[in-house]
């Protein structure tokens, strides 16, 4: 159901907080040729799986210089948006910048009042979320994590049944945020993509408001391009291969790796693994990367019974024959893959 609000175009008001936080979850959404980025739809499904336990509206925020096409809004709905708010306005196609897209996206969301704004992985989170924060009054967290309290027992007064967890830079120890608690929205960031799970029904409610993009933000987009090495930055497992095995261990894996599993290179993909904050990690040969957060499960495979020369703690070790073949050994990895995905996406 489509329904159009009527009236001028919403501009947004900075500096006004929103006197009383409602459990609504909202995430914007990163469009690539007018449909959802994979982790736009993760995020979703994030934001669907915390809800349920809080009673939250999950709202999907897009921004764009055109009605968006219906299998576009569908995919919003089966990712796990209850309702769809598409903000139209000239050149809000272009890639999002404070400049370009902070007040339009500012008028979208003093449309719902928000107790958590949640970003996409790998998205336009890192330029919009900080000064989103600044004219919410809200808190703000880098890459994060969503967790519940999921229990029938009632809670304390001002304590929520949504909080946020963000990893401090020597990765040791987290903070948690409560929105009730501490009285104000959070605007956070995935650390990571996974599998979108199909949660939510594509029969879907979208609102159109019209926002005004600056009229001459003085920024002009030269060129833009994906970058092939964000999937290791973003992703929840990990398979990090010694380049001693060599090239074809990493390309067996690569091709039986589902969504949510990403494969690098130790050597040659060392700036993005030192990125990456994943759930999952799998190292091939090698010591293990010093990348891994508290919540980081770190997997070895070894040849044989030699010592491990790892740094840090490492939760399991798969030993092989010291003869088996590492394609041989690739091509068994590669057939648990699937069944880890599904397991970090969980």
């Amino acid at each position: 159901m489509i329904a159009r609000a009527s009236g001028a175009s919403l501009q947004a008001r900075g500096g006004r907080k929103h006197e009383a936080l409602l459990p609504n979850l909202l995430v914007p959404i990163d469009l690539r040729d007018a449909a959802p980025t994979l982790p736009s739809l993760f995020a979703l499904a994030e934001s669907r799986r915390v809800a349920r336990v809080a009673g939250a509206t999950v709202y999907a925020i897009a921004l764009a210089n055109r009605e968006l096409p219906d299998e576009a809004i569908a995919a919003l709905g089966r990712a796990g948006a209850d309702k769809v708010l598409l903000c139209e306005g000239t050149g809000l196609d272009a890639p999002a910048l404070e400049a370009t897209h902070g007040s339009a996206l500012m008028a979208a969301i003093e449309r719902v009042s928000p107790l958590l704004v949640l970003f996409p992985a790998g998205g336009a989170g890192a330029s919009l979320g900080p000064s989103l924060a600044a004219r919410l009054g809200a808190a703000f967290a880098g890459p994060a994590d969503l967790d519940v309290v999921d229990t029938d027992d009632a809670l304390p007064d001002g304590v929520g049944r949504v909080f946020v967890r963000f990893w401090g830079a020597a990765r040791n120890a987290y903070r948690r945020l409560d929105p009730v608690e501490i009285e104000r929205p959070v605007v956070a960031i995935l650390p990571a993509d996974g599998a979108a799970r199909p949660i939510g029904s594509a029969d879907v409610d979208l609102d159109v408001i019209s926002c005004v993009a600056p009229a001459s933000p003085g920024v002009e987009t030269l060129a833009s391009e994906p970058d092939d090495k964000a999937a290791i930055a973003l992703a929840r497992v990990l398979v990090v291969v010694d380049p001693a095995l060599g090239s074809r261990v990493p390309a067996i894996l690569r091709g039986a790796a589902p969504a949510g599993v990403a494969v690098a290179d130790a050597r040659q993909d060392a700036a993005a693994v030192a990125a990456a904050t994943p759930d999952t990690l799998i190292v091939v040969g090698g010591p293990p990367p010093a990348i891994t957060t508290p919540r980081t499960r770190t997997a070895m495979i070894v040849q044989g019974e030699a010592p491990l020369s790892a740094a840090r703690a490492v939760d399991v070790v798969w030993r092989v024959p010291v003869d088996l073949p590492a394609e041989e050994m690739a091509r068994q990895l590669a057939h648990e893959l699937p069944a880890l995905a599904a397991r970090a996406a969980r």
